[in-house]
């Protein structure tokens, strides 16, 4: 016995679902369908995007970008730092 229980019956599974999806993606109807169901949520999609944009919610696209300007902004004041830390600084004036 080569194989264990368990191997043959996921084989077995295996060859089912591959069945099942065979026959399914060659029903044109089915395609059809997927289609419709594919554009209906792009449709939907676009419907939510925008009455975000309308109710002027932020999208994941407008946090991505001002968290990408966040960063680079953090960047930038940290080279400053490092540039005013690197710079020698004039001696107190000795008062007389």
């Amino acid at each position: 016995m080569a194989d264990s229980l368990f191997d043959q019956i996921k084989s077995k599974g295996e060859a089912y679902v591959t069945e099942i999806s065979n026959n399914l993606m060659s029903n044109p109807t089915f395609i059809e369908m997927v289609k419709k169901g594919l554009a209906a949520k792009e449709a939907i999609d676009r419907e939510v995007a925008e009455t975000l944009k309308k109710m002027n919610v932020a999208t994941r696209k407008d946090i991505r970008k001002l968290e990408d300007r966040i960063a680079a902004l953090e960047a930038e004041l940290a080279a400053a730092r490092a540039k005013a830390a690197a710079r020698p600084r004039p001696a107190p004036k000795r008062r007389t």
